[in-house]
């Protein structure tokens, strides 16, 4: 099991949770490994004795959700040899790009605009129209209410990528939902943790 979140120290990007089982000479190898790295700031062994068991952090307004960044890392190119993007280096590096506007975003900022590149534009093109193809048979009443007011906004439109703070700025009025940007796919918590601000 592995979490990330920004760190609250200075000088160092991110503190990481890993979680494992193995025997005591591995565990003791792995951990003189890693402080001796030069990547690692720092390696705090912890263990069910010396953990405690109050009652754990949430976030209790929307601008605590800064502090939840743990994403799950087994579906990850960079970690999952079955990932169709595992081996593709353009894909890696453009997914970082995005993945680190994503971690920049506190609240209340806008969300960053993203520039698409032409072929991610021509991948969305296809993907719209073929979803509009299915939808007269495959789609329910709301799904095609909802898709024909974002087509109406000008969010929905095949030839462009919609921005995530247009379709945020749309639900709030809509639904009085927002959006912000994940740099991955987070962790059952984190979801629940966001949705429940809205």
């Amino acid at each position: 099991h592995l979490e990330t979140r920004p760190s609250q120290a200075a000088g160092v990007r991110f503190d990481a949770l890993v979680k494992v089982s193995m025997s005591r000479i591995n565990l003791l190898q792995l951990i003189r490994s890693l402080r001796q790295s030069t990547s690692f700031a720092g390696v705090d062994l912890m263990s069910d004795n010396n953990i405690s068991t109050k009652t754990p952090w949430f976030p209790r307004h929307a601008s605590d959700l800064d502090n939840c960044n743990h994403l799950m890392t087994k579906y990850e190119p960079e970690l999952d040899m079955n990932h169709p993007g595992f081996a593709d280096k353009d894909y890696r590096e453009r997914r970082k790009q995005i993945a680190e506007i994503a971690f920049a975003y506190k609240y209340g900022d806008p969300i960053p605009s993203i520039t698409y590149t032409e072929s991610e534009n021509a991948t969305w093109q296809r993907v719209f129209n073929t979803v509009l193809d299915l939808m007269p048979k495959h789609a329910c009443r709301e799904y095609k209410a909802a898709f024909g007011k974002l087509q109406a906004a000008d969010i929905f439109v095949p030839h462009r990528i919609p921005q995530l703070e247009d379709v945020s700025n749309f639900l709030r009025k809509h639904t009085g939902f927002t959006l912000r940007p994940a740099a991955g796919l987070l962790t059952a918590r984190d979801f629940l943790a966001s949705l429940a601000f809205r």
